[in-house]
């Protein structure tokens, strides 16, 4: 640098001497000098130049090796891009790499083949991301509250909002740092300008293994028309653009080999959503504690705490894992993800289950259940054989759970009754803009269905229990703020409209703790965010089509309608034919209960595909009528 500075100092100087006059002789020597000093300058800005390159290159070696060095190992795939991902997993089936024929299944399988390791490893954890090292598994949301918020105040929600909402009160998350404060890269005086423009979170990404992209990829190359978005749901059916086949359907779910005698199993996630519930850590020691194979089980908790005064899920509940090391808890502790919340961040059980179903890793069955549940002896092997009767790859195992009085010994985990509920009885009730289908109480009595679980029309929050891709395809919307009536049939639809059907166990996986007295809820909180609820309620009846058109030009968050929309497999208005519900009334054909059970399971069953993968609707020509109603 100093020699340029140097040259283009002087060289004028020669230049006023040479135009000034000088004589021949002296412009020879002039000219020789000048000469050598351009050559011996040249030399000198060569070596430095070089002398840089190579300082610059070993700095950025030495960079990148430490950068790698620190880089959180959670997925191997992330450093490569969709040419070496390409590379990877064709290099199996050279034959197809290079051509534009269609897929065929063996040449899929082929592919999956290639990645049987990783879409078969357990546990998998969704890690730990915080600010010194940022999760590439993770990424950055809106929280549903806030957005709301915005839509219905502006930027400026905060300062219209009934209760101001800080960035300190929108959590501090697992490492206290998956909300993002706007405020970190600012002076402290632009305080209110980061609040308005707060609320972003850390969540983990939804499972999505990158082979799956790359057949989605390959076929989109073969000219095959796929949405955008995660490839796993590219693959399963293109995001319920057609029913998914049953070799996409079996390439979900991860198996292991059982401790005893090695044959494989059948891997379980269980996603538990919890709202300041001190019986949380109990319900998760319960799952392991009596599953006859707690090998196979991983669990996966939304933990919505104080964390100045609430005790957390992690804690175990018979003293410290040094005290006590053989608790389940303890035992199990690489088998349990907890993402710790601060309650402040509640807006309700959907965004709660839906940061759950971010936890699922590719097991091969997905549980969800609530926090305060007792589950019985060997229940996995239960519930397992009870799916498998059903002999139908899209059933979903669902009821509400019977409470723990006079149906389980807690203490041994034995059944002590042989009832169960059926899910069938469902109306509208609210008024206005909040008016939805919420299922009531269920009936409960002894099956008479022995050989198989009993099919009903209805999905239950309380359990659900089905083949992991039901979670895959079907996740809980991001975008419904303060829904809790409602979740149900947002769920149970989008799934029918996948394919999926619904059947009640014949024996209950678990019972719940009903008759508690002075446990907190998520509504402590409905000022923090109030109006948002509106807009959920217009989102999940706009999606699911049950909004009548008086109401239908109604304000409501528009983004991810695919993603956390409705299927094509079957249409919502043959559900809404088939069990009696009319939306433009609001109004339902009452007593269905009459009709579930075994006149259902009669007219239904045949028409379970031979593939097993669901009931045919479009062959299936039923209409329920009310048939008391002149009662």
């Amino acid at each position: 640098m100093s020699n340029t500075v140097s040259l283009r100092a002087r060289g004028p100087a020669f230049d006023a001497d040479t135009n000034g006059g000088v004589n021949g002789s002296k412009r020879s020597r002039v000219r020789r000098k000048l000469k050598r000093f351009r050559k011996q300058s040249s030399l000198k800005i060569k070596n430095v130049v070089v002398v840089i390159l190579i300082t610059t290159g070993s700095i950025f070696v030495i960079g990148t090796m430490i950068a790698m060095w620190n880089f959180p190992r959670h997925n191997d795939n992330v450093l490569l891009d969709a040419a070496s991902l390409r590379a990877k997993y064709l290099q199996n089936v050279p034959t197809i790499r290079d051509t534009t024929d269609p897929l065929l299944d063996e040449d899929e399988q082929r592919i999956l083949n290639a990645a049987h390791d990783e879409l078969n490893r357990f546990p998998i954890s969704i890690g730990i991301d915080d600010m010194q090292h940022e999760n590439p598994d993770w990424e950055t949301i809106l929280h549903p509250g806030t957005e709301a918020l915005k839509m219905i105040h502006g930027e400026s929600h905060q300062q219209k909002a009934k209760k101001q909402t800080t960035p300190a009160e929108l959590a501090r998350v697992l490492s206290g740092n998956n909300l993002i404060q706007s405020n970190a890269n600012t002076n402290s005086d632009n305080s209110d300008k980061s609040g308005a423009n707060g609320g972003y979170m850390r969540v983990p990404k939804f499972w999505d293994p990158p082979v799956y992209g790359v057949i989605a990829d390959e076929r989109e190359r073969r000219g095959e028309k796929l949405s955008e978005g995660d490839g796993v749901r590219r693959y399963l059916g293109n995001f319920g653009s057609r029913l998914m086949t049953p070799s996409e359907a079996k390439s979900i779910g991860s198996r292991i080999p059982s401790k005893d005698d090695g044959e494989l199993l059948e891997t379980i996630f269980i996603a538990i959503a919890s709202y300041r519930d001190w019986q949380c850590s109990g319900t998760v020691e319960s799952a392991f504690l009596r599953a006859a194979h707690p090998e196979r089980i991983r669990v996966g908790v939304v933990d919505q705490i104080h964390f100045e005064t609430d005790e957390p899920c992690s804690k175990p509940p018979n003293g410290s894992c040094e005290e006590n090391p053989n608790q389940p808890l303890c035992l199990y502790k690489d088998q349990i993800d907890i993402l710790s919340l601060d309650a402040a961040l509640s807006v309700g059980p959907v965004f709660a289950r839906h940061l759950g179903y971010r936890l699922y890793r590719g097991e091969y069955f997905a549980v969800q259940c609530d926090a305060h549940v007792e589950f019985v002896q060997h229940w996995d092997d239960e519930i397992i054989a009870q799916w498998h009767t059903a002999k139908n790859e899209m059933a979903v195992l669902t009821a509400y759970v019977s409470g723990v009085e006079n149906h389980i010994d807690v203490k041994t985990g034995k059944r002590t009754s042989k009832a169960r509920p059926i899910m069938c009885e469902s109306d509208f009730e609210g008024s206005g803009k909040m008016k939805h289908l919420r299922h009531g109480q269920q009936p409960e009595g002894i099956p008479y269905i022995h050989d198989m679980p009993t099919i009903e029309p209805f999905w239950a929050a309380g359990f659900s229990f089905g083949r992991g891709h039901f979670i895959i395809n079907v996740p809980y919307d991001q975008h419904l703020p303060w829904i809790f009536q409602g979740e149900e049939i947002s769920i149970g639809l989008r799934g029918f409209s996948y394919g999926y059907d619904y059947y009640t166990p014949e024996k209950a996986a678990c019972y719940h703790f009903y008759e508690r007295k002075e446990i907190p809820l998520f509504w402590e909180n409905v000022e923090t965010y109030k109006g948002s609820g509106y807009l959920g309620m217009n989102r999940l009846n706009s999606i699911i089509h049950m909004q009548p058109d008086s109401e239908k030009d109604k304000q409501w968050i528009r983004i991810d309608e695919r993603k956390y929309g409705l299927g094509q497999v079957r249409d919502t208005l043959k559900f809404f034919e088939t069990f009696g519900i009319h939306v433009e009334s609001q109004t339902v054909e009452h007593h269905l209960c009459t009709f579930v059970g075994k006149p259902m399971q009669k007219k239904f069953i045949p028409y379970l595909r031979p593939d097993g993968m669901g009931i045919d609707y479009d062959k299936l020509d039923f209409k329920f009528v009310d048939p008391r109603k002149n009662d």
